[in-house]
């Protein structure tokens, strides 16, 4: 079996869920939390740490993980969590870290390797669709975030495309579950039940 990268990763689970009227990383799916979904399709992927950024930290701690919160740029969208992220692994050693939106349940296996493969900075499209915050970042890259939020931006796309990054292309198979999925809803949430209990 070949050796598993040591790649950090963060999950981002710091957003409000102004549109799912709770924290939906906590949501039960399947009968247990959303993010323990996230958590199980990302673990075996890598022996680097993973992260958990959020910002009410009481209520993450049951599951065990590092958190980081948003610290200076807090209110900035997905683009706050990636600062996080990024300022962690400054800190930290790490050259680079992926990170992930904790609404996919139905995250790829292949996740970390097709981002690794591109090369970071590297994000991932599936089904024609970019998913800038799910990515492969260089630690390297935290000034020039800080330099693209002190300007007043707080696009994820547009920090992207700033970063010249790298596409990472995750085919999903005709009539398969689209593995970049977001719960953004409660009815969203019902479709993610309904389709994990066909698999």
């Amino acid at each position: 079996m070949p050796q598993r990268p040591d790649t950090a990763v963060c999950i981002l689970a710091g957003g409000s869920s102004r549109r799912f009227g709770s924290h939906k990383a906590l949501a039960e799916l399947g009968g247990k939390p959303m993010l323990a979904h996230v958590i199980d399709c990302i673990r075996p992927q890598t022996s680097g740490p993973l992260l958990i950024n959020a910002n009410d930290t009481a209520a993450f701690d049951v599951f065990g993980l590092p958190i980081v919160t948003d610290g200076e740029w807090a209110g900035a969208g997905p683009l706050s969590g990636i600062h996080a992220a990024l300022s962690w692994a400054l800190g930290s050693g790490f050259e680079q870290i992926a990170t992930l939106a904790v609404d996919q349940p139905f995250l790829p296996r292949s996740y970390l390797t097709m981002l690794s493969q591109a090369g970071a900075p590297a994000i991932a499209r599936s089904a024609g669709r970019l998913h800038p915050v799910n990515a492969l970042w260089r630690a390297s890259q935290l000034s020039a975030l800080c330099r693209y939020l002190e300007a007043g931006r707080r696009d994820v796309h547009g920090w992207a495309e700033d970063s010249l990054a790298n596409v990472a292309e995750f085919q999903a198979e005709l009539g398969a579950i689209d593995p970049f999925l977001n719960v953004n809803t409660q009815a969203d949430l019902a479709l993610a039940t309904r389709l994990l209990a066909k698999l």
